[in-house]
């Protein structure tokens, strides 16, 4: 498996164009310390200079290299499903980065968002998070998908992911979620949704693994599968993918 973890302090999605970020010493010392990491992260905007586009350009909480995983996890799925679903989308960047492989591979994104912000988080569970928090509009996210990602290839379901999910995902299924709800109760019920589903070989994608309500969700989920859905564990701790089996072993 590929290294997918940040690959470079120093280029981290911090605003700015690429030069500008050259410019500054703290990328230069990163790469004295991280070499390898330093000219991987290089390659992935040469090799995808339209995703490091959408990077720079589209408000969000996920960085370029985690862009390009979802973008090859969509990619090279095995999953004969049409549907990737994106929960969690704030402004449209994992959207984006998302529909951009989509479109290549005969596919559609099933984009839930609130865009009221976060449910109701549990004050032991999801410290620091609070209800309302990533509050964004859906004019924001049509200008961004429409600039940006591919928008011929989105469907956006607006409201609560625990309700509107399942309908919009009918008997098709889906091949990779990728999962930004940050906080217990509506991760885990849509992790248990999804579960539900599933066919085999599909790919489960949560970030913010780091806190507890995300991990805690996760931890039941293993539970409640009797434990048979792989975990890796990625980027320095905070993406954790979790690989489906075939129907026959579920």
């Amino acid at each position: 498996m590929k290294d997918y973890g940040e690959q470079c302090i120093g280029l981290e999605r911090t605003g700015g164009d690429m030069s500008d970020r050259l410019a500054k010493s703290r990328p230069w010392i990163a790469a004295m310390r991280h070499p390898k990491k330093f000219w991987q992260y290089l390659r992935y905007i040469f090799k995808y200079p339209h995703l490091f586009k959408v990077s720079e350009k589209v408000e969000g909480l996920i960085s370029f290299v985690l862009g390009v995983f979802l973008y090859e996890c969509v990619l090279n799925s095995p999953s004969s499903s049409p549907n990737v679903v994106d929960v969690g989308s704030y402004k449209g960047l994992s959207t984006c980065y998302l529909s951009l492989a989509a479109v290549q591979v005969g596919k559609r994104i099933k984009s839930f968002e609130l865009f009221s912000g976060l449910p109701m988080c549990d004050p032991c569970l999801d410290r620091g998070f609070y209800k309302g928090q990533f509050a964004s509009t859906i004019s924001d996210f049509e200008s961004q998908a429409e600039t940006y990602g591919c928008r011929e290839v989105i469907d956006l379901v607006v409201g609560d992911a625990r309700q509107t999910m399942l309908p919009a995902l009918g008997d098709e299924g889906f091949s990779v979620a990728f999962l930004d709800m940050d906080v217990y109760e509506v991760t885990r019920e849509v992790l248990l949704q999804l579960w539900s589903i599933a066919k085999g070989n599909e790919t489960i994608l949560i970030h913010d693994v780091n806190s507890l309500g995300v991990r805690k969700a996760i931890d039941e989920f293993h539970t409640l599968s009797n434990n048979r859905v792989p975990e890796t564990i990625l980027f320095k701790g905070t993406v954790s993918r979790l690989d489906i089996p075939p129907l026959s072993m579920k």
